[in-house]
């Protein structure tokens, strides 16, 4: 705070740190800055689609196109008989694609988040928008993501003639807890990012590790390596893909109970991500 004093000298008074409020405080901080950055949060976002598409020979038809490309080396190997992912209710095709497209929410939520203040050092330095809102507003580009893998989704289940469940309507909300993982990691890599350097490469070749002990491309049921199907089982992403790929394509899915556990629990995670970041945030300019 800064004042005048009788004088006309000016005076500088230094309070503790206002941010040092408790998890639930976060929320409250997070939701409050959000708000009154909304305006700036649509302007980016815009600016972030128009400049992503513009310079594509495809133009905006590559958003539909990306879902697909993204599986065509499983679908080749699967076709060739290199991979062999076991036998399933669900055609293959169908399987790797939405099971690709629920896991890509992980890696994108994280990098989006992660790297947002660094892509956003401009406004950083030269203005007061809470620094939350620029580590977010890159989410916004995910969201517009998932709506078009629905688009390409809903026409493969055309092309293919099958008929995903009323579960396909519910799509954002099932994948909402895996976009809630990335978002907790990208905030706490969004601060710690800037001070440590290769903190985000390591976790995103660590998240690349983590895949192979997600059934993704391949069907759980058929592992038969006793290690590597207790990995697989103590891997809480594994239900975060699995149920939603199941409820989408099939009506039913097992292991509900337990998605629901971890969905509560990633929401604790985003919680606790918004307290480091506040507390971190500060330090962040100093290093961008």
């Amino acid at each position: 705070m800064r004042y005048v004093d009788k004088d006309g000298t000016s005076v500088t008074v230094y309070q503790p740190n206002e941010r040092r409020g408790g998890l639930i405080w976060g929320l409250q901080q997070a939701s409050e800055d959000i708000a009154a950055s909304r305006h700036v949060i649509a302007r980016l976002f815009w600016r972030d689609f128009i400049a992503q598409f513009r310079q594509k020979i495809l133009g905006y038809f590559w958003a539909l196109l990306s879902p697909l490309l993204g599986i065509v080396s499983f679908l080749f190997l699967f076709f060739i008989g290199v991979l062999k992912p076991g036998e399933g209710e669900i055609p293959y095709t169908l399987y790797v694609l939405v099971g690709s497209t629920i896991w890509g929410c992980l890696p994108g939520a994280m990098g989006a988040v992660s790297g947002g203040l660094q892509a956003q050092a401009d406004l950083i330095m030269r203005t007061r928008i809470p620094k939350l809102a620029l580590a977010v507003s890159s989410l916004a580009g995910l969201l517009y993501g998932i709506l078009i893998s629905m688009i390409t989704m809903a026409i493969l289940f055309l092309v293919m003639d099958v008929t995903p469940s009323w579960w396909f309507l519910a799509y954002p909300l099932l994948i909402l807890p895996m976009v809630l993982l990335g978002t907790a990691a990208g905030l706490v890599l969004s601060v710690l990012g800037p001070i440590a350097r290769d903190l985000v490469p390591l976790a995103t070749q660590a998240l690349a590790l983590v895949m192979y002990i997600t059934p993704v491309i391949y069907v759980q049921s058929t592992i038969q390596n006793p290690f590597v199907k207790t990995l697989i089982d103590w891997n809480p992403i594994t239900y975060l893909v699995d149920v939603p790929r199941s409820l989408i394509c099939l009506g039913r899915a097992e292991n509900i109970d337990t998605f629901l556990w971890i969905a509560i629990g990633t929401i604790a995670l985003v919680t606790m991500g918004l307290r480091i970041f506040y507390l971190l945030e500060d330090l962040v300019a100093e290093r961008l």
